[in-house]
């Protein structure tokens, strides 16, 4: 609840002192089939970013399985390395909140439970490595990289390669002047701290998993792929 007070606050100050804020929704698939609303929204001051995914099933399938699951990130604006970072999961019966903040020499990962865990010095979240990608997709010389991700009390090593019109992607298709972001997840070390996590989480903290991004010039993701076919997550942006 705290941190949905802070964020309302952050959107109006922003919003207030005219600050940019930016509201994308996109639709979740899995498995082929559309299940969720998702809204990201994009707060920033001075030198940092807040965002927010909230993730709603639709309305016809709510009913019998609600879901509404909310990620947050604030991170620095130049290296989009993550200061704090939560979630609040509602799937059914599973009912948990996560929250976490970076310990101020940028070493450890500080849960609300009282738990530490030890981070590598350029680790990024799952969200705040997304939109890291997506602003670095413009630069090819960047790609091939390799960046660890902190998932819940373990550490991964997210390998990514870059497509556009000229290199082609062997299996998806770009539009013109589009670029796909291919990254592969391998685990480290750590354990989660949670037994039974949230969908989008336990797709995406599988060893071997692919995460796809296809990112247009402005630096936006216009769509977003976790995992592989039959069991993809497929986010696609909605056309205003």
């Amino acid at each position: 609840m705290l941190k949905r007070l802070l964020f309302l606050c952050l959107f109006w100050t922003a919003l207030t002192a005219g600050k940019p804020i930016e509201v994308i929704q996109y639709e979740v698939s899995y498995i082929g089939i559309p299940l969720l609303d998702m809204v990201l929204t994009w707060v920033e001051d001075d030198t940092s970013v807040h965002i927010s995914y909230d993730n709603q099933l639709k309305p016809f399938i709510a009913f019998f399985h609600p879901i509404n699951n909310i990620y947050r990130v604030h991170f620095r604006r130049d290296d989009f390395t993550p200061l704090s970072w939560s979630k609040t999961i509602s799937e059914g019966k599973m009912q948990f909140e996560l929250e976490a903040r970076r310990s101020s020499d940028g070493k450890k990962a500080i849960y609300s439970s009282g738990k530490n865990f030890d981070l590598p010095s350029n680790v990024l979240t799952v969200f705040s490595a997304t939109h890291f990608l997506a602003a670095k997709a413009g630069n090819a010389d960047f790609f091939p990289v390799k960046i660890p991700v902190f998932i819940d009390g373990e550490t991964w090593e997210a390998t990514a390669r870059r497509f556009d019109a000229t290199s082609p992607h062997p299996n998806h298709s770009l539009e013109l002047e589009q670029v796909l972001i291919q990254t592969d997840l391998h685990y480290i070390s750590g354990q989660s701290l949670v037994k039974k996590n949230d969908i989008l989480t336990s797709v995406i903290a599988t060893e071997g998993t692919q995460f796809l991004l296809w990112v247009s010039p402005e630096g936006t993701y216009t769509k977003a792929q976790f995992g592989k076919f039959p069991k993809a997550v497929i986010l696609d942006q909605k056309k205003n």
